[in-house]
């Protein structure tokens, strides 16, 4: 949970509203680029490090970490740049959003529209 909360959630600042940090338009494209990299390197590093103990990250059951993931493996650089940068993680949030509990959740917050992936 810090991994993901101090490497990856934390860049969403800076990526999000990339003016705080850069001067003019091309420095914005420049923060965008390298936040977008460093993500997809963080998530190499998780990929890296953790096998899933079972059909979630610690086992069987479902964890807030893994909805965690799941949540912020959505955003920018979307699910292929996830898929792409931690493979062996993609079954695991593959299956917290094939999850029924979470259906009506992902329904109203998160869609599974065309081209949600990237």
């Amino acid at each position: 949970m810090s991994f993901i909360s101090g490497q990856v959630y934390s860049l969403y600042w800076i990526r999000d509203v990339p003016s705080r940090l850069a001067p003019d338009a091309a420095g914005e494209r420049l923060v965008r680029e390298r936040t977008e990299a460093r993500i997809a390197d963080c998530w190499r590093i998780m990929g890296a490090e953790v096998d899933p103990a079972g059909r979630f990250l610690l086992g069987d059951e479902l964890s807030v970490l893994d909805l965690y993931l799941a949540v912020l493996s959505r955003w920018g650089p979307r699910r292929k740049g996830f898929y792409a940068a931690a493979p062996n993680l993609a079954p695991v949030v593959r299956a917290v959003d094939a999850d029924p509990r979470l259906a009506a959740l992902w329904a109203n917050r998160m869609p599974f529209s065309e081209g949600w992936e990237g």
